[in-house]
């Protein structure tokens, strides 16, 4: 009986570790979608085919708390928080707080979301510009020929065929197709 009692009692003893050792195990978390490589300050997607850096930090006069670091910290996050809750479906150019920027919207042609704010730029930049300049990466790695809208009239409409549309000038990027060059056939 005494070999019994010792027996349960290292039993319980190795169960209450095991035990306390499985509530620190923390769950897989997935990875995100969108994040700051902070080794060469930029904030990347991470794609099928791997990581892609979309935007370098490298401006060092913004005013303190947005050194390089903080701002890609700030903006991958950012991309991040739009791509999880579903709404990461068009960039476009225009002005926030009366500074140039780059925001989210619901649709071709739609305004900025309510807090859909990515980043800002100093005053004077061609948004636009600067948009496009987030897909030269990927136009020239790309193995195939993208389609840039223009003032077609196909019955196709643009949003379903091409990464890059202008409506009334401002420059829109379809996250969705961007995001899945080469991943899946195109239309």
């Amino acid at each position: 009986m005494p070999v019994l009692n010792t027996y349960i009692s290292t039993l319980s003893i190795v169960g209450i570790i095991f035990s306390s050792f499985l509530t620190n195990i923390k769950p897989s978390i997935a990875q995100d979608r969108f994040f700051c490589d902070e080794n060469g300050l930029f904030t990347s997607v991470n794609t099928e085919r791997g990581a892609l850096p979309l935007i370098r930090w490298s401006d060092r006069s913004f005013p303190p708390p947005f050194s390089p670091a903080q701002r890609c910290q700030i903006v991958s996050q950012r991309f991040q928080k739009f791509d999880s809750n579903g709404t990461l479906k068009y960039i476009k150019a225009d002005m926030v707080n009366n500074l140039p920027a780059l925001c989210v919207a619901a649709y071709l042609g739609g305004k900025c979301l309510p807090d859909g704010l990515l980043v800002t730029f100093k005053p004077g930049t061609d948004a636009n510009k600067t948009l496009i300049k987030l897909l030269d990466q990927r136009v020239w790695a790309a193995r195939e020929t993208i389609s840039l809208s223009g003032n077609s009239n196909d019955s196709i409409p643009p949003e379903e065929k091409s990464v890059i549309s202008q409506v009334n000038g401002t420059t829109y990027i379809n996250m969705e197709l961007f995001l899945n060059w080469n991943n899946e056939p195109q239309k």
